[in-house]
């Protein structure tokens, strides 16, 4: 097989992973407290140690074969809602959710009171505190104030404390599913961030960037197939050729 022709595969395959994360991106632009993601690839000569059986020659170091995506936190801009148990993070840190996959934390603030009281997620789940445990309100009690420091007050009493994390590496967080992300093993760090009452924090996809990155993607993506058809057409014409001397 032509070297060229695993370059081209390579290239074929590095374009589709970007699409993907476009198209993904694209799909989040409204929803609330999401993150752009961005690719990143890797070369041939250094996904040797990959154990992958990859065909590495001196011909084809420069192809891209090790995609990643990774996740660009830069705050969102906050969104005035006017709903009391809205909420956005400015700064670095993260709300703390039980789920039943274990603890995950999110920047996503719509919150809403369950029928036990507790204080949850827009999908059910619990949000924790600082004490670990859920933050209970009373249904028929006067109306929740948050402070900027994550303080649960309702009327004078002091319900409870928003947990907020932040992490050393927050870069290494994995997404959970649900606009979450998975912390497990990751180092904390002090926040530096306040919580706004009646507000939510936007996505940070910039559309009109995504389209042309997308157009661009598209064109690239059609020269990488049609280099590989053509070493494709030009192998398959070269075999009939030494079938042919053969005869």
């Amino acid at each position: 097989m032509d070297p060229a022709y695993y370059v081209a595969a390579g290239s074929l395959k590095a374009r589709s992973f970007q699409l993907e994360t476009i198209s993904n991106n694209l799909a989040n632009t409204e929803t609330v407290g999401y993150k752009t993601e961005r690719s990143f690839f890797s070369l041939f000569n250094k996904a040797q140690a990959s154990a992958r059986n990859l065909p590495l020659t001196k011909y084809v170091n420069d192809g891209t074969v090790l995609a990643e995506r990774g996740v660009d936190f830069a705050q969102g801009t906050l969104y005035p809602t006017g709903k009391g148990l809205d909420l956005a993070i400015d700064g670095n840190a993260f709300l703390v959710v039980q789920t039943p996959q274990g603890v995950q934390v999110t920047r996503d603030g719509r919150l809403r009171i369950g029928p036990n009281g507790q204080l949850e997620s827009f999908d059910g789940s619990p949000m924790l505190g600082k004490n670990g445990q859920p933050i209970l309100i009373k249904p028929s009690g006067e109306e929740v104030a948050i402070t900027p420091d994550g303080s649960v007050q309702q009327g004078t009493s002091t319900l409870g404390q928003l947990d907020l994390k932040a992490y050393a590496t927050p870069y290494a967080l994995k997404r959970a599913g649900g606009n979450r992300f998975d912390p497990s093993g990751l180092a904390e760090t002090a926040p530096k961030a306040t919580v706004a009452q009646g507000y939510l924090e936007q996505s940070t996809v910039n559309v009109p960037s995504l389209m042309i990155d997308m157009i661009r993607m598209n064109r690239l993506f059609e020269m990488s197939m049609k280099v590989a058809s053509t070493l494709s057409n030009d192998l398959d014409a070269n075999t009939i050729n030494i079938v042919a001397n053969q005869r």
